[in-house]
């Protein structure tokens, strides 16, 4: 009997724990270097800046190179000028991310078929969890993004240690039934 008072005791102290973990918002230091790998792609994204409620970057993948604007440390489009771009989001009812915080939203974007594109989006700080990647082990805030008529949320794994994603899920935009995973695998801190 004591055993299990322990456990159910130390299940809620982790509990209370988990849910006053709190992390404000900031990019990651300029020049830190981001490697990323899933469904059979490679991506380093290096950090370039802020500006205002937007962490810029510089991705390369198969080549080629973009600027990329991750929005509140969320949401990742390209350039203005370019494909895959959002207007209009506002995640600062999420900040400082803790878990039980929500906002929804309508989302303007163009798609990387060129199309326009208005989603209803709820974001989520579902969990504060620890989870592996090749790149480490790190305490995260799992955000949940779900979109009107997606199958399955995507999902980041948001660590305030770098202040960036360590992990993303979300469906394959050519076919909805289908994940895709992208984990880190390498971090460079700036200046190394």
């Amino acid at each position: 009997m004591k055993l299990v008072v322990a456990t159910v005791a130390a299940t809620l102290v982790f509990a209370s724990i988990a849910q006053a973990q709190t992390a404000a918002f900031t990019c990651p230091a300029t020049g830190t270097a981001f490697t990323f790998k899933g469904d059979g792609h490679e991506s380093i994204v290096v950090a370039t800046g802020r500006d205002g409620d937007v962490c810029l970057a510089k991705r390369t993948s198969g080549g080629q190179s973009e600027a990329l604007r991750v929005h509140w440390g969320l949401i990742g489009s390209v350039d203005a000028a370019g494909e895959s771009y959002i207007q209009g989001i506002d995640l600062k009812s999420l900040w400082p991310l803790k878990v039980g915080n929500e906002t929804m939203q309508t989302v303007s974007s163009m798609g990387r078929d060129g199309k326009a594109y208005t989603s209803n989006v709820t974001m989520t700080v579902a969990a504060y969890e620890k989870i592996t990647v090749p790149a480490g082990t790190f305490d995260t805030f799992r955000v949940e993004e779900s979109k009107v008529g997606d199958a399955a949320p995507r999902i980041h794994w948001w660590a305030p240690s770098l202040a960036a994603s360590v992990k993303e899920t979300f469906p394959d935009w050519m076919d909805r039934s289908k994940l895709k995973v992208y984990e880190l695998s390498v971090v460079k801190p700036a200046g190394n």
